[in-house]
């Protein structure tokens, strides 16, 4: 009875165990039930991954593009400072220049004569132990 019975039977059921001439399930609803859940229960725990992975990849590349304009605009502001640094020491350079001309003792002399000065004598000087007076004698005695 159950030989040619479960024969009939096994190529009936549609995705079963495997083996060829098994009993039949008590109940027929609550197997083919539990295959819909667990064909719809499988894709599930796959969506939210992939979600995860593409959020993950996409804050990632997000990152990157923030980061590759900071770097961007870092090296724009180097440039710059490096720029205006030359800019200043070029300006101070001829301010050097300047100042060294401006104090050079020859332009001294000659604006003084310019403006009316003349030119003093040698020094005089005292020496307070014997109370010598020393250098050449102008017009001050």
């Amino acid at each position: 009875m159950s030989t040619r019975t479960d024969t009939r039977r096994a190529p009936a059921r549609k995705g079963g165990n495997g083996k060829g001439g098994g009993a039949a399930p008590a109940s027929p609803g609550r197997a083919s039930g539990r295959k819909a859940g667990a064909a719809r229960a499988r894709p599930a725990p796959r969506i939210p991954f992939v979600l995860l992975v593409l959020c993950l990849l996409g804050g990632a590349l997000v990152a990157l593009l923030v980061l590759r304009s900071v770097v961007a605009q870092e090296a724009f502001t180097i440039s710059s400072l490096q720029a205006e640094n030359r800019e200043l020491a070029y300006e101070e350079q001829q301010r050097r220049n300047s100042v060294a001309q401006l104090e050079a003792s020859e332009r001294i002399a000659e604006e003084a004569e310019a403006m009316g000065m003349e030119q003093g004598e040698a020094p005089r000087f005292l020496d307070p132990e014997n109370g010598e007076i020393t250098g050449s004698a102008g017009s001050g005695e």
